[in-house]
């Protein structure tokens, strides 16, 4: 089945990601909310109390009965006590964007990066009208906010030091936590803030805004200026020029292959999962594409290897385990426990995806093994693997970011399981030992109309464990590398450039892998 997460890049309005919170009740009550001192009025909620009480009680059923990750980072006694504090915190004063906030409280506790809350079409639009935005696309470099546009008052690159008084690093702190990542990861969610989310995030953050007053260091000078809010639409048009874009947009193909004859060096890219499933022709390309790559590699004797997964946020099965077999000397499995917690779908009149026929009958198959009320993948559908013929021998090295997830992260973890992967960048969005996945469903809640998305079978993937990755973290690299700010500017490759300079300074046939 597939493994599905949204592309990070995309302009499309308002189908919110979400984010990750911290230990554990404490931090959910700051979050609804904090006013900047230009906050505007919101518009009067529409729904009584009770109503929100509704809704919040049949969202917490819903995890309940169909969310198998519900407990995955907490125990049920934490998520329990998440629940009821959120709960008191309804009240009938509240706002669409309060009672949004209570939601994603326990929504981002429980920790996938397939999590989503989304607002209904109708409040989407009315907000699209409206001039409450931050207008400047922004960058986290090294834990400083960078301006990442040449467009309005504030020169590129300018840093960023408060907005409406708030210090920028709280700032980004709490606007980051919109973002969905696996278990505890962080990484994720401050890099989703160079992306076309970002203004959308500082509402549900802050309010409708008249205005931002912005301190800013620039070439050594702190300035003061005050930006007018504007549209979303309009914060696009200026998102599509943002400088960044030049260096994100590198990668335009799906996938790959290039040699560099003087560190006589493969780079094999693969930007994305999505080609399809097995009976697809995407898929079939996918697979010639590999195997001449490999063919080609065992043919020319090519000694070390580039794969560039970053920016990679998952696709379709096989994708993932098909390039892993090319770069492995075991045998493996894409998993070692998959189950869900449900074959007949719970809330049937709430639920909008357009599978409610199929998915039992689906789920009765794959999830064939009742165990202590969770029903098992049967094991035809997770079968042994093999290493490819021409599989990959020389000296490895994979390139991952913040932005890698689901399939993405997956095939990361497998690939730093073996010992002699050299795993070089920033730690994925994704988590190492697990994640839930696969099957994504969706809920409308009546009153509301906020819809909740998540994925329905846990998984613990096939890997070893590792002294450097905890329960709940993204895949960590082996040797940390991140574009600095100098790069920034230059649209310099500085995790790629770092890679072919370990490999021509001969440190890769040299480095002991932490075991």
């Amino acid at each position: 089945m597939p493994i599905l997460y949204k592309p990070v890049f995309s302009t499309s309005v308002f189908f919110v990601k979400k984010e990750m919170m911290k230990p554990y009740v404490f931090l959910i009550v700051l979050c609804v909310l904090f006013s900047c001192k230009t906050e505007k009025k919101e518009s009067a909620p529409t729904f009584q109390e009770a109503q929100l009480q509704e809704d919040f009680q049949l969202f917490r059923s819903i995890y309940e009965k169909a969310n198998a990750g519900l407990y995955k980072y907490h125990s049920k006694r934490e998520i329990d006590s998440v629940f009821q504090s959120n709960a008191r915190l309804i009240h009938r004063d509240l706002t669409h964007r309060g009672f949004y906030n209570i939601l994603w409280n326990v929504i981002d506790y429980t920790g996938s990066c397939h999590n989503d809350l989304s607002y209904p079409d109708s409040l989407d639009r009315e907000l699209n009208r409206k001039k409450i935005f931050f207008p400047l696309p922004l960058k986290s470099i090294e834990n400083k906010l960078y301006t990442n546009s040449k467009e309005g008052t504030l020169p590129l690159g300018s840093e960023v030091i408060t907005i409406n008084s708030i210090e920028a690093a709280e700032f980004a702190g709490r606007v980051s936590r919109y973002v969905s990542t696996d278990g505890h990861n962080t990484t994720g969610k401050y890099a989703n803030l160079a992306t076309d989310w970002l203004p959308f995030y500082i509402y549900l953050a802050y309010g409708e805004q008249e205005e931002y007053h912005i301190k800013y260091k620039y070439a050594g000078t702190v300035k003061d200026t005050v930006l007018p809010s504007v549209t979303y639409m309009d914060f696009i048009k200026t998102y599509k020029q943002r400088h960044s874009r030049t260096y994100e947009e590198r990668k335009k193909e799906e996938y790959t292959f290039q040699y560099v004859d003087s560190v006589a060096t493969g780079i094999l890219t693969v930007s994305t999962f999505a080609m399809g499933g097995p009976e697809s022709e995407g898929h079939k390309r996918y697979a010639l594409f590999l195997d001449s790559v490999f063919t080609h590699i065992k043919t020319k004797n090519i000694p070390n290897l580039i794969v560039d997964v970053r920016g990679n946020g998952g696709g379709n099965d096989p994708n993932d385990l098909l390039l892993y077999s090319y770069l492995t000397q075991r045998t493996f499995r894409e998993n070692t426990s998959a189950f869900t917690i449900f074959q007949e779908i719970p809330f049937p009149e709430y639920y909008i995806d357009d599978d409610i026929d199929e998915l039992p009958k689906e789920l009765k198959k794959e999830h064939s093994i009742l165990k202590n009320k969770k029903y098992y993948q049967n094991a035809s559908f997770n079968p042994v693997r093999t290493p490819k013929p021409n599989t990959f021998e020389g000296h490895l090295i994979i390139l991952i970011d913040p932005f890698v997830a689901s399939a993405g992260s997956l095939f990361a973890s497998l690939a730093k399981s073996d010992e002699t992967t050299v795993v070089m960048g920033e730690e994925t969005l994704g988590g190492y030992y697990g994640h839930t996945g696969h099957i994504p469903v969706s809920y409308r809640l009546p009153n509301s109309g906020f819809i909740i998305t998540f994925s329905i079978v846990d998984l613990e993937q096939d890997v070893e464990k590792r002294p450097d990755q905890g329960h709940g973290d993204g895949v960590k690299p082996t040797r940390h590398v991140v574009q600095t700010y100098e790069d920034f500017l230059i649209h310099r490759d500085t995790q790629l450039h770092s890679a072919i300079e370990y490999i021509a300074s001969g440190d890769s046939s040299q480095e002991s892998i932490i075991k």
